[in-house]
């Protein structure tokens, strides 16, 4: 039993040195061979890390249009919300403001002058609902745009981090007259037979 536990400490501990280990890639291959094409491998390497922050940066860019069309969406739902309700209070308040000249006595006519303000105080209520719905529009076209610049930015900083990993292997072949990438696939088939 005791072996087993041990079999399977030292096989989990030889994963994880795997996998903090450095990947293979086209840059670690150059590195491994030398100094002489290190300016190639910083130059793929920064390819890479322009690749992986346009990549962040297209997510972004996506979930701030999701968010705005969202706010865009909920501000008009309060525009519509806002316009029936105020046309409500409206015809309530001319309803009522019509039988202020029926009343009998200063009492009734202040009763019906405190309703008419309560009536008013929700109306207005309505109105401010309704500049509520056009700011939230406004901050959602406001994402919208800014996720749009964002993936516009992420898109060119993609080509650009890939057009420099590309380069970068060009160069590689033009100086050596091999293809490293070549090179890996051939090592990679050895290895697995």
């Amino acid at each position: 039993m005791r072996a087993v536990v041990c079999s399977l400490l030292v096989i989990g501990a030889i994963n994880l040195a795997g996998c903090a280990a450095t990947p293979n890639t086209f840059a670690t291959k150059i590195k491994a061979q030398g100094e002489q094409h290190l300016d190639l491998s910083q130059q793929w390497e920064q390819g890479l890390k322009d690749v992986n922050n346009a990549k962040a940066l297209l997510t972004s860019g996506q979930k701030l249009i999701s968010e705005g069309k969202t706010e865009i969406f909920e501000g008009e739902k309060l525009i519509t919300e806002a316009r029936a309700e105020a046309q409500r209070q409206r015809n309530v308040f001319i309803a009522k403001a019509g039988s202020l000249s029926g009343a009998q006595s200063g009492i009734h006519a202040t009763k019906l002058t405190e309703i008419l303000e309560d009536i008013a105080d929700l109306w207005e209520d309505a109105d401010e609902k309704f500049v509520d719905g056009k700011e939230l529009i406004e901050e959602g076209n406001t994402k919208v745009a800014e996720g749009e610049s964002a993936l516009q930015q992420g898109q060119t900083m993609l080509g650009n981090g890939r057009s420099r990993m590309q380069q970068a292997e060009t160069k590689y072949q033009e100086r050596t007259g091999q293809g490293l990438v070549e090179q890996m696939h051939i090592e990679e088939q050895s290895r697995n037979f």
